[in-house]
């Protein structure tokens, strides 16, 4: 196993504080107060990009090191709870890498080997404890699941993986309980659903669930009650009742019209708020959400906030002061300010990737 890389980086950012990166050591703390850092998938440099965000100003500083070398296609990214480990789904590679994140500075080391998965695993999700990694193959139609070890981060594949999943699974989406996936179904227009039981995969009654044309994202409210579907060929949200035993009814009222090809869903921290990051007009979809029945409302005031050319990929900062948004188009990773009152969005720092990033992950 290959664990050197990060130490050697510490050392040099000591003698060499003035680099990009090296002026804020520490994950959760730096020189100027406290910080936290980001990694993003970097499929065609083969690389993980990473950035040190200050938790006051939101100022993005490329980690000393970055992009780091990765797998073949790095597709998706996600962080361990603990902060100790990062996992990548390496599409082309057919396998899942883990790297130790320095605590001093922030840089990866991969350990190898890497493990296996199926046939090109695209996504990847984890329970909130850090117990489980879900890899979504989107080719073999599976998704593989690995027990986490939580002293060293390996990962072992639990009995029976890789489940079968549904033609064409492109998203997927744990329930906050982690007692249900749901996988997005691009080309079945439907949301396949299982029951998670000590990370084996049971497919639930009703199976698939029908939604909108080129569903892309899948994304479950913090109450657990309702999944929201962004359909891509419909320009369209939809929003599902999500039953005690996981099975889906679409809410009345919905689908509602977002922006063109919605690809990527987010809440703000609150859950009062849902955004739909659309790749053909470049902007976000800014809605209020009913807390009892789950229907959205787009914001009267600032309901479209244009974004660089083809956003892919929107998440909450692990601040919860705003959101980062990946634009394909302009190879940008931009931070997208959100007023805690009225859940408006305001454009504000951005960072340009060497090349185009699919999927990123913070530290806490």
């Amino acid at each position: 196993m290959i664990r050197t890389r990060g130490s050697l980086l510490f050392l040099l950012c000591l003698a060499l504080a003035t680099l990009p990166g090296c002026g804020h050591l520490g994950i959760g703390s730096s020189s100027s107060g406290a910080s936290h850092v980001m990694y993003a998938a970097t499929p065609t440099g083969n690389g993980i990009a990473a950035y040190r965000i200050d938790n006051d100003s939101g100022n993005m500083t490329t980690i000393f090191g970055s992009p780091f070398a990765g797998g073949s296609s790095p597709a998706s990214v996600v962080v361990h709870p603990s902060n100790k480990f990062l996992y990548v789904a390496n599409q082309s590679g057919n396998d899942i890498s883990l790297f130790d994140i320095d605590s001093s500075t922030g840089a990866v080391t991969e350990v190898l080997p890497r493990t296996p998965a199926d046939v090109s695993p695209a996504v990847l999700t984890m329970d909130s404890g850090g117990s489980f990694l879900f890899a979504l193959n989107e080719s073999s139609g599976t998704a593989s699941v690995y027990s986490i070890d939580s002293g060293s981060g390996a990962l072992s594949a639990v009995a029976g993986s890789p489940f079968p999943v549904g033609q064409s699974p492109v998203a997927m989406a744990l329930a906050p309980s982690g007692k249900f996936l749901f996988v997005a179904n691009v080309n079945l227009a439907a949301v396949s659903v299982f029951a998670v039981n000590a990370g084996v995969l049971s497919p639930v009654a009703g199976n698939p669930f029908p939604v909108g044309h080129g569903p892309l994202a899948v994304a479950v409210a913090s109450s657990g009650n309702f999944l929201f579907v962004a359909n891509s060929f419909d320009s369209t949200l939809s929003v599902m009742s999500i039953a005690a035993d996981g099975s889906l009814a679409l809410v009345s009222g919905t689908p509602v019209t977002t922006g063109t090809n919605p690809a990527s869903i987010a809440f703000d921290p609150t859950g009062a708020y849902v955004y739909t990051a659309n790749e053909g007009s470049s902007n976000i979809s800014s809605f209020s959400i009913d807390s009892s029945t789950g229907v959205p409302t787009l914001l009267t005031t600032s309901g479209t906030v244009s974004t660089g050319a083809n956003p892919v990929f929107v998440a909450l900062d692990s601040t919860g002061k705003y959101f980062l948004v990946i634009s394909q188009g302009a190879k940008t990773i931009a931070e997208m300010k959100i007023d805690p009152t009225t859940g408006e969005l305001t454009a504000s720092t951005s960072v340009t990737t060497d090349q185009p990033a699919t999927s990123l992950a913070v530290t806490k």
